[in-house]
């Protein structure tokens, strides 16, 4: 009897351990067919974003063409030209992969005809037959695209601001004051600080008794309290010695014409004890009601301290960098360092000079283009005797 139990339980306990494992076969089952499905929806979404990138691209293409005028046809109508005449358009892409994409360009004029308000849709079928469509928008002016270059210009009586959102006259290392000036020593150990509106570039204060230890990047305006307030422009420069350390000098600015309501302001200083270069900067001070119109002319000299300036023995001659930068075959510009200036109404930079010994003539150097060949000059190295 008791036999006969244990082979009937035997026989349960069977029939449960078939079900159990048909059990985990139809979840393992499920399981497959879920990362089956998955994988499939993967394999879709990544190729919806392909095309939808590629729709995008065939969209900004399409107006971007537009925006630069590179397909003009000739107009038929008497007095328009083509590129006021931005139509809608409809045309099928040549298929990219397995995809055909359809282009639709739909065209709305603005109110006062100026402009053309552009949208782009782009449409296909993705892999499982589903429409898509993306679709890009913007806004086109109709002018002529030879006025493009106007951009480049700024309004009458606004002046153009560069770097730091100031004035391209003002250098960039000078210290924001935060009060729509900027200011800057000429040398870290100066005692002297030029203070420059960020708008015009002009020099609006000249601060002298400075500490030698309060460097440009430290300056605030309650350092700025023994100034010159007369508005100013700057003419500024390196004198760089061939041979040695610099030798004491200082610069000269001999004026022509009247006009001028004090004499120009200049502050010669060593740049670094072991550089053979020395920074110059004056401030120039032309009057308005002058015959000059608030403009001055004159001429730099290099005035030695403790040497010579000649053509025998121990002397030193002066040679000035000078470059003709708009290629008219002759230094007819300010910005070009003329042997003298001539109605100078705006800062002047980089106006170098170079010390050789009197034995040695002003070194000259041909000019390097960005081509390698005849056309802008890139940099130009050559000098021509100043003094003597």
């Amino acid at each position: 009897m008791q036999h006969a139990r244990r082979h009937s339980g035997l026989q349960a306990q069977c029939g449960i351990g078939l079900i159990e494992a048909l059990v985990a076969f139809l979840v393992l089952s499920l399981g497959m067919l879920a990362m089956a499905r998955m994988q499939s929806d993967l394999r879709a979404h990544a190729e919806l974003a392909r095309q939808r990138t590629e729709a995008v691209r065939i969209a900004q293409q399409d107006i971007e063409t537009l925006r630069a005028y590179s397909a003009l046809k000739a107009s038929q109508s008497s007095g328009s030209r083509s590129y006021e005449q931005i139509a809608a358009a409809s045309t099928t892409i040549d298929a990219i992969g397995p995809t055909r994409y359809e282009l639709a360009r739909q065209v709305s004029t603005s109110a006062d005809g100026q402009a053309a308000s552009i949208a782009v849709t782009v449409r296909w079928n993705d892999r499982r037959g589903e429409p898509q469509q993306a679709t890009l928008a913007s806004v086109i002016g109709r002018s002529a695209p030879a006025l493009a270059a106007a951009l480049l210009s700024a309004p009458s009586g606004v002046p153009v601001l560069g770097a730091f959102n100031r004035s391209p006259r003002i250098p960039l290392a000078a210290k924001d004051l935060g009060d729509g000036r900027s200011a800057f020593k000429p040398a870290n150990d100066s005692t002297v600080a030029f203070v420059q509106d960020n708008r015009s570039g002009d020099v609006v204060a000249r601060c002298v008794g400075l500490p030698t230890t309060l460097v440009t990047a430290a300056l605030t305006p309650a350092d700025l309290t023994n100034c010159d307030t007369t508005i100013g422009l700057l003419l500024s420069g390196t004198v760089r010695f061939a041979l040695g350390a610099p030798l004491p000098l200082e610069i000269a600015l001999t004026l022509t014409g009247d006009g001028y309501p004090q004499a120009p302001q200049c502050t010669t200083t060593a740049i670094e004890s072991d550089d053979r270069r020395s920074v110059y900067h004056c401030v120039v001070y032309p009057s308005a009601s002058g015959t000059n119109g608030g403009r001055w002319s004159g001429q730099t000299m290099v005035v030695p301290i403790g040497w010579r300036i000649g053509v025998t023995g121990e002397d030193r001659r002066i040679c000035r960098y000078s470059s003709d930068l708009d290629g008219s075959g002759a230094i007819d510009r300010n910005v070009e360092h003329p042997a003298a200036y001539a109605g100078v109404d705006t800062t002047l930079a980089h106006q170098n000079f170079l010390v050789v010994t009197a034995a040695d003539t002003c070194p000259t150097a041909p000019a390097a283009h960005i081509d390698g060949s005849a056309g802008d000059v890139y940099v130009d190295l050559g000098t021509v005797q100043h003094q003597p």
